[in-house]
């Protein structure tokens, strides 16, 4: 069982284009072996519409360079989305997100497909412009690639942040990721504690 402290960092823009329409643009660098090597960096990108005042599906492309000593592989991907707004349960604020990915790298035989579901609880703290929030996002590898991903169980991230509204448009977000990778006949499970901070801009439509 190996433990490693982690620093992730999300810089999210979701730009309104009419009142059904949203183009989502993020940058989001990673740093593992106790913050002291790049792991990886993601960009994504993607374009969404709104169904209704809760529901809004998604469909959008990633660039993911990922680091390992002095090789550096490529992961492309594209996914599908949908992400719901819940009724509220007392003063929590429930949200869901279901994300279907397709996952390309050179060294694998073929593509890699991945289901991921997470659910999210936020609660005002009291009369503050501060509320907390609870995270949990399982990742199912749904087959078998060659040279790649097993089917099965991919892994788990639990978050534990609080944020603050600076702005109708910026929201800032900090906090704990843990991450449970498991491990392999030649691999041990992995534990990784991050330090996670996350900076939105989304402004309301117009």
């Amino acid at each position: 069982m190996v433990h490693d402290r982690q620093a992730w960092l999300l810089l999210l823009g979701q730009i309104p284009l009419g009142d059904a329409w949203v183009v989502h643009a993020e940058a989001q660098p990673r740093f593992n072996d106790d913050i002291s090597q790049k792991d990886q960096l993601l960009l994504r990108g993607a374009l969404g519409r709104r169904l209704s005042p809760r529901v809004m599906v998604w469909g959008g492309y990633g660039y993911i360079p990922r680091w390992s000593g002095d090789i550096t592989f490529h992961e492309q991907r594209l996914w599908e989305q949908v992400t719901a707004t819940l009724p509220k349960a007392g003063k929590w604020a429930p949200s869901i997100r279901l994300r279907q990915e397709q996952r390309f790298l050179e060294q694998w035989g073929d593509t890699s497909h991945r289901f991921r579901a997470l659910g999210r609880l936020v609660r005002p703290i009291g009369r503050s412009p501060w509320s907390v929030a609870v995270w949990d996002e399982w990742f199912v590898t749904l087959d078998e690639t060659v040279g790649g991903p097993r089917q099965g169980y991919d892994q788990n991230r639990f978050f534990l942040t609080a944020l603050r509204k600076l702005s109708p448009a910026v929201t800032v977000e900090a906090g704990y990721l843990w991450q449970h990778v498991p491990g392999t006949a030649i691999k041990a499970a992995r534990h990784g504690h991050s330090v996670f901070g996350w900076i939105t801009y989304a402004p309301p439509p117009r």
